[in-house]
């Protein structure tokens, strides 16, 4: 099983770097958070432009695939030329300044996406027109929305968001690489928390880059308990289905079932932004493992993550 990916509190930057994993936190320059955020955006949003521009006139002329340019991703803290492999240290959070964290993830995040730029482009290479038009757009929007949930993630104002949107920069573009190669990576596990302070949440990283946490909101009258899922959508939307958030102990399955009103199963979450939902799951006192290991598990098909 893999570590998890998330933010954590600025108190230990080493813990910080655990529960936030190397494999996510995020990347984004300057120390300041605002000014990192601010910078992602605005270089996704560029970049986002130019994309559409292209892909849109080549849907409209019907122009042959020689007249379609891939459009390489272009880093907002790192712009003015394609993303290129950067080396950096090999283990960020042992780094001795926020600066020099955020850099190191950067550096990952930059080495991450001139990977992906190559898997494309062989794709690239042979598509016609129109699928290479489609191909610059959806890059160009997930370079877009990645900003976007990232900054939505870590909010709390301190310099700590700096580091935080970095590591989850570097974990969206992680995902993103795998599903383009055929990666299936390991089920992740997650550190679960009671806080709703957004450096404790620790969040996956969908293949489309929705991120997903959960919080123990309290216990109920059966000494179950009622979590609060949160989800932040990537550039495909994300689409709510109760039925892929569960406790699982071994053979033991607790769906669970909405509170407070109708069911959100269905709500589509516009790419981009924020949705929390409830569960109560009732039945863990039925539970026959109860302390060997169960956990909170999010499966859209087999689980893919897991908080404990």
């Amino acid at each position: 099983m893999s570590q998890a990916r998330g933010g954590l509190t600025l108190a230990a930057v080493a813990a910080i770097g655990l529960l936030a994993g190397c494999g996510g936190s995020s990347t984004t320059p300057g120390t300041p958070a605002t000014a990192s955020t601010s910078a992602a955006s605005t270089g996704a949003t560029a970049g986002t432009g130019t994309t559409a521009s292209a892909a849109s006139t080549a849907a409209a002329t019907g122009a042959p695939s020689t007249a379609v340019a891939f459009v390489p991703v272009t880093e907002p803290f790192d712009p003015g030329h394609p993303a290129r492999p950067t080396s950096g240290a090999a283990n960020c959070v042992s780094q001795d300044t926020t600066l020099a964290i955020e850099q190191c993830y950067e550096a990952k995040t930059e080495t991450a996406d001139a990977a992906i730029d190559a898997v494309r482009q062989a794709s690239f290479a042979s598509a016609s027109a129109g699928q290479q038009a489609t191909i610059n757009a959806d890059d160009s929007g997930w370079l877009a929305a990645r900003a976007a949930v990232c900054a939505k993630a870590y909010q709390t104002g301190g310099t700590i968001d700096g580091i935080n949107i970095a590591g989850c920069l570097l974990d969206e573009s992680t995902a993103r690489l795998d599903a383009l190669k055929g990666v299936t990576p390991p089920e992740a596990v997650l550190k679960s928390t009671d806080s709703p302070s957004p450096s404790a949440l620790s969040w996956y990283t969908t293949p489309e880059g929705t991120r997903i946490a959960m919080m123990s909101a309290q216990g109920d009258e059966t000494g179950g308990a009622i979590i609060e899922w949160y989800i932040i959508a990537g550039s495909d939307g994300f689409t709510v289905n109760l039925a892929q958030f569960s406790y699982i102990d071994g053979a033991f399955t607790d769906a669970g079932t909405a509170v407070k009103g109708a069911s959100p199963s269905g709500y589509r979450v516009a790419p981009g932004t924020e949705y929390q939902f409830g569960i109560d799951y009732s039945r863990l006192s039925a539970d026959p493992n109860e302390g060997t290991g169960g956990g909170w598990v999010y499966a859209p098909g087999s689980p893919v993550a897991v908080w404990r």
